[in-house]
């Protein structure tokens, strides 16, 4: 490229003939790098090429100052950068790694959405993203069609994550209660409703949107940690009957730790029959929370062939898809492309708004407010701008999804939701036939497992008896195997998985449910997302956990003569 040791030519890094771009040298010299760091791609996190040593303040050392002149070979810049800054990142491709709820990507999104980079596209209208707008509404047109909604009413959006599609349904029904806000603002009485296993992102969105948790109000879970229907209606109608306006419901559409999916349809009929019997002027806008649920929309009687007939995975994957079926009786729902089966690069989050109408609210300005924009929308015969929380919008995220879309097809979709959901439920029988491990979430239908380690001195047994029984001995009991939980996973974590040495990765949840006596429960959170991942590697990682276990057990746990007490 560049001749070292001189100063490079700021031009010759913005090549106007593609044939001429250094963009394909670039990507290989950091894909060459990653090779090299981890030949057969296995490992669950990225390692350094500077060994464990390397701090984020080594990083700023070397970083933290401009040059004074550009460098004088890109490639190497390239090169370095890969290694020190990818360093530690995990690996979603590798079937070890079930830390947490991410994807791996599908190359062909992959190599979609680093060419709209490249191109730098700008999803505001067409006189910017020329056709890359239809992108948007092409995956528009795929979501309806699968919820069987009419691709011609529904609309749909790109965003910046999961909590920008909370945004977007809470302010819908904002402007929908309370149409002068975009001038007068949010008034105090104001409403949204949210669930008790709701993602902390549907709080931070209200938020945002200058709703305090005073306006916010909860629907509690059943032991299925669906949203209890049998007390909906009491609460709907106490915020009713209080003069408070109810601008958005939101429910469950597939949790972040069990997957559970609400009765959409029964919620939607409820809100109805409220809206007549109040006279209410206006329909609370009904969102759902589907951006890990909506991937069941892609279930096929082709992917379930693969499992034996008569299974739970299949009887569960057939359940789950019933559910999630409710979405066409929503306003607005919410899809995250970047998560589990959605294998597009982060960020790629979409809200689909079954009838147009109730996106249009959203006009900038409000419904009759002045411009508040300098764009020329008026040249312009397609312009989402008008609408979006954001201004400046990547097209990539756009065009990736629609790649990702394409290249597996229904079929391809389904068939990593099926094994992933066959490999989880291996996983949970598995544990079951462990001595000192339970599964604190066997009532799941999603692919996510939270499993409970017990002290040397518990078993399962007392284990159901401590979380049933509200006396403060067992809430003490409870405590003491949460300080062993977390205990045994910094071990494992610092001895094992920071060394990047292999076996399976997961991670740790401080709080997953309560007990009867309200003290929150501890667990390891095994969240599979792989496509390669199979019933195999669900096995080592179980063998791994149980050796793991007895070693802590022996060498660790019982070695310390005092160990700690939690905090009540």
């Amino acid at each position: 490229m560049h001749a070292l040791n001189q100063p490079i030519d700021p031009r010759s890094l913005f090549p106007v003939r593609y044939r001429d771009s250094p963009f394909l040298d670039l990507c290989g010299r950091a894909f060459g790098t990653l090779y090299q760091l981890m030949p057969e791609g296995d490992l669950p996190r990225v390692p350094s090429p500077r060994g464990p040593r390397q701090t984020q303040d080594d990083l700023l050392k070397r970083y933290g100052q401009l040059p004074g002149t550009g460098t004088a070979d890109p490639l190497q810049l390239v090169e370095e950068m890969t290694g020190d800054f990818l360093a530690g990142a995990v690996n979603w491709r590798c079937p070890e790694l079930q830390y947490n709820l991410g994807a791996a990507v599908n190359v062909v999104a992959a190599a979609m959405y680093a060419v709209s980079l490249d191109v730098n596209v700008y999803l505001i209208n067409d006189g910017l993203a020329g056709n890359a707008v239809a992108a948007e509404a092409a995956v528009s047109s795929i979501l309806a069609d699968l919820t069987s909604i009419d691709p011609q009413q529904a609309y749909g959006l790109f965003t910046f994550g999961g909590t920008g599609t909370m945004a977007y349904g809470i302010k819908s029904g904002l402007r929908k209660a309370f149409p002068d806000s975009a001038r007068t603002g949010v008034p105090s009485s104001a409403r949204v409703i949210i669930t008790e296993d709701a993602h902390f992102s549907h709080a931070t969105a209200a938020d945002w949107l200058g709703l305090g948790t005073e306006q916010l109000v909860v629907l509690p879970a059943g032991g299925d940690r669906r949203t209890d229907m049998d007390q909906v209606e009491v609460l709907l109608r106490a915020e009713l009957d209080a003069g408070h306006q109810i601008a958005t419901i939101i429910v469950n559409g597939g949790t972040t730790y069990d997957h559970a999916i609400d009765d959409i349809a029964a919620m939607a009929c409820l809100r109805d029959r409220l809206v007549a019997e109040y006279c209410l002027h206006y329909r609370p806008h009904l969102h759902v929370d589907s951006v890990v649920g909506w991937a069941w929309l892609m279930l096929t009687d082709e992917a379930l062939g693969e499992l034996e007939p008569e299974s739970a995975a299949v009887a569960a994957l057939r359940e789950q898809q019933r559910r999630i079926q409710g979405l066409r009786f929503a306003d607005s729902w919410g899809v995250d492309f970047h998560k589990g089966v959605g294998v597009c690069p982060i960020d790629c989050s979409f809200v689909q708004f079954n009838d147009r109408i109730d996106c249009a609210v959203l006009r900038k300005g409000g419904p009759s407010g002045p411009e508040l924009h300098q764009l020329a929308q008026d040249f312009s015969a397609v312009s989402p701008v008008d609408y979006t929380l954001e201004t400046s919008r990547a097209g990539g995220k756009a065009i990736a999804a629609l790649a990702s879309l394409h290249s597996l097809g229904h079929q391809g979709y389904g068939t990593i939701l099926t094994r992933l959901i066959d490999a989880a439920f291996h996983f949970r029988t598995a544990i079951g036939r462990q001595g000192g491990m339970t599964v604190l979430n066997p009532h799941a239908l999603g692919y996510q497992t939270m499993v409970r380690l017990h002290r040397p001195d518990r078993t399962a047994a007392d284990w159901r008896h401590e979380i049933l029984d509200p006396s403060p001995e067992m809430a003490d009991a409870v405590r003491d195997g949460n300080s062993y939980l977390r205990a045994f996973f910094e071990w494992d974590q610092k001895t094992r998985m920071d060394r990047n040495t292999g076996g399976v990765v997961y991670s740790f949840s401080s709080r997953y449910v309560t007990t009867a006596g309200g003290v929150p429960i501890s667990g390891l959170k095994f969240y599979p997302t792989s496509p390669l991942i199979d019933r195999e590697h669900m096995k080592a990682a179980i063998d791994l956990l149980a050796e793991r276990k007895a070693v802590f057990d022996r060498a660790v746990w019982r070695a310390c003569s005092t160990r700690p007490r939690p905090s009540s």
